[in-house]
Order: structure tokens, then sequence, then C-alpha cells
């Protein structure tokens, strides 16, 4: 079969039993790496460097995020060409779970900022290995009809992963080693038994080229000219997640800072924010998917959900009380819900040659989800820095507020970058 032949086969669907795994093992893969990414890892930044938090936060994830942007594709690209007979995305999962387990074993003992760096970029490498793979499995095994409804519950996965780890780590909220190393192990049981129920993919046989430099280096890029839609989906996901980026990454500042939230009561009152934000989220990730395959429609809920984001961002970011931070919040989660769900199923429709490169591509697609954590801690000092207010306790100095505008401003710009795609309604 040729690799044209192979892009416009159509996907042959999931059993029951294989798409719950499916789900539910995307949801503890997520969680693995977004929890540490939105509470543990400032906290245990904060117990390593108090006096430097927010910079040093900045560089233990901008060069995490390197590490993440070099191995989703590149690890695409791998499963791609994988012809073992326990499957293509089989080994990427397995191998990808137990090294972002070892790295954030290293994250939770690390005596310097140092180790911790290189604790977090193993974490990166492990877990984006296992992404991309389980990422793969959409286009692999789900066809176009469902892909708004099953993306929505991918989506929804994504969503709650930080509802899930916070929820974990109130468990034992005294310790952070905890809250590092339960989502993952979480995350290696699901994984696991997604494993076993998998249909997976079997590679077809047809010759690959040669694993060359060239090679390696062609897992980072895709033509704009040849796919211009492909190239549109993905500027308008960078965008947007540069405004959920700096969400995730510097909201408990900003309830530290701005809102005066007592340091002993954070992980608390983060466990509620997520909570709302991701139930919001989850209602509007299963709602959109179902509506946008019904309608036949996908660039109209794209570019509303990523509006109504920037209107989240300007009522949270100019909040001085909890209640009003909260109706940001919600703003913003059903914002997330319905981009994430819609522009996923999206860009899987859009995919260049279809199945032949699906983890290739949808590695690339992901990038632009990632390069936000290495963009968002080299702008966010600069913007923190503007007129920046005296630090409060348990929290840097800055200013916050100017910095949630600008990612209400991020969002906005990635609704109209949806506009010149031709290829979906």
């Amino acid at each position: 079969m040729s690799a044209a032949d192979l892009g416009a086969q159509e996907a042959p669907g999931l059993r029951p039993l294989a798409l719950t795994a499916f789900v539910v093992a995307n949801l503890c893969a997520w969680s693995a790496i977004l929890t540490p990414a939105a509470i543990a890892l400032a906290l245990r930044v904060r117990e390593i460097d108090p006096a430097g938090a927010s910079a040093t936060l900045s560089l233990v994830a901008a060069v995490g995020a390197v590490f993440g942007i070099i191995g989703n594709p590149l690890f695409g690209r791998l499963s791609d060409r994988t012809r073992s007979r326990f499957g293509m995305r089989r080994p990427w999962m397995l191998g990808g779970v137990v090294a972002g387990a070892l790295g954030l074993s290293v994250v939770a003992v690390a005596p310097s900022v140092p180790v911790l760096v290189l604790g977090w970029a193993v974490t990166q490498l492990g877990i984006q290995a296992l992404l991309a793979a389980i990422t793969a499995v959409l286009p692999d095994q789900v066809p176009h009809r469902q892909r708004g409804r099953i993306g929505g519950l991918i989506g929804m996965g994504q969503s709650a992963a930080t509802t899930l780890g916070t929820g974990l780590l109130t468990l034992n909220a005294t310790s952070l080693t905890w809250g590092l190393l339960a989502p993952v192990c979480l995350a290696a049981v699901t994984v696991g038994f997604l494993c076993l129920v998998l249909p997976d993919r079997v590679h077809d046989g047809r010759p690959q080229p040669p694993l060359s430099v060239r090679e390696i280096a062609s897992s980072f890029w895709s033509s704009p000219r040849r796919y211009p839609d492909f190239a549109w989906t993905w500027v308008s996901r960078l965008l947007v997640f540069m405004g959920i980026t700096i969400l995730i990454v510097y909201q408990t500042y900003f309830l530290l800072a701005r809102i005066g939230v007592p340091p002993a009561s954070i992980a608390a009152v983060m466990f509620g924010v997520l909570l709302l934000e991701n139930g919001v989220s989850i209602a509007a990730n299963l709602i959109s998917g179902h509506l946008s395959d019904r309608a036949g429609r996908r660039k109209i809920f794209v570019a509303t959900a990523a509006c109504l984001g920037a209107l989240g961002f300007a009522v949270a970011g100019l909040s001085e009380t909890l209640p009003v931070f909260l109706a940001g919040v919600a703003l913003l989660g059903a914002a997330k819900g319905v981009y994430v769900a819609v522009d996923l199923a999206m860009a899987t429709d859009l995919l260049p040659a279809g199945r032949a490169e699906a983890a290739k591509n949808m590695g690339l697609f992901t990038i632009a989800s990632l390069f936000p954590n290495l963009l968002a801690p080299m702008l966010a000092p600069l913007v923190l820095g503007i007129s920046a207010g005296p630090a409060e306790p348990g929290a840097p100095a800055g200013n916050y507020p100017l910095l949630f505008l600008a990612g209400g401003f991020f969002m906005l710009v990635g609704a109209l970058a949806v506009r010149p795609i031709r290829g979906v309604r």
C-alpha cells in the first residue's frame, strides 16, 4: 500500500473497552505532566530557591519546553517507523511513561536548581514520547465523522488532568513528592491497560528512507506552502496556547500576589479553582465536539472559543477578589474546552498525508501547544517587570494583571488566524 493510499484510508474505529481505555489513559498521561507544571513544580522551585522563584521557574519551564518540543515530533516520527510485532504505538507509550516517572523522581529529590532542570528535562522527553504515541491513536483509529466527539473526550482528558492531579495532591498535601509521583504512577497503570486492549496499528512494511540527519530533521517540518491549512491551524494553536500556558504556569502566583491567598491555603484554593475551570471545560468539550460533528463545522467553534478566552483573561486579570477571579476562570474554562476539542478534530482532518505520518504530524501539531512553554517564560519576566508591585508572602513581585491581559491578547490574535483556513468549514 502506498503512502497516498494509506493517507486516504479511513480509520477503522475502536470498540467501547479500547475507547474507554484510550480516553482514561490520555487523561492520566496529561495529568502526569500538567500537575507538576500547574502546581508542584512552582512549589518545588520555591523550596529550592525562594528568593528567585519566579526567574528560576521560568528557567526550568523553558529548558523543559525545549526538550518537549524536540521530543514529541521526533518520537512521533520514530513511532511511525516502528516495525515491532507489538505495534507502532505500544513500545513508545510504555517506554515514555517509565522515563517520565524516572524524571519526576529526580525532580522530587533534587537538591539544587541544575539537578531540578535535569529531572524536568528527562520528564519532558519521557512524557512527550508517551503523548506522541497516544495522540496518534486518534487519526489511527477514529473515523472522520466521530473526531469531534472523540476529540471532545480527549480534550476533556486534558482539561480534567490538573483537577485529577490536584485531587491526588490534596490526599497528601504536605508531601510534594506525592504530588509529583502519584499522577505518573496512575498514568503507568492506565497506559499499561490501554496497551493490553488496544488493537495497535502495525507497520505496513513499505520501504522507509534511511534514518539520516535529514530524515530526523524532517520530523520538525511540514511545508506551509503545500499545506497552508495545517500551517494556519498550527499558528492559531500556538497563539491560543500562549494564553493557556500563562494561565497554567502563573495563576498560582497571581492568587498569592494579587488576590492575597495565604501560602498555607494555596493548594486547597487551587484545587477549587481548577475544579471550576476544568468542570466547565469538560462540559464544553463534550457539548462542542458533538455539535461540531453534527453541524459539520469547525472554524466557527474554534474562533469563538479563542475570543471567549480573551474575555476571560480580561475578567480574571483585572480582578481583585476571588469571586471575580473565579468568574474569569469559568469563561477561560469554557473557552479552553471548546477550543481544545474542536481544534484537535480540525487538525486531524487537515493532517498532511493523513494516516501515513500520523504520529509525526500530530507531533508537529502538539509542538504548537509546547512552544508556549518555552516562549511564555521568556516573555513573562519582561511583562511582570513593568510597574511591578511589591512581593507578597509566598509570591515573587510582578505585574500579574498585565501578564493576564497579554494572555488575552494572544488568544484574540489566535482567533483571527483561523480565518484563512479553507479545507474545513
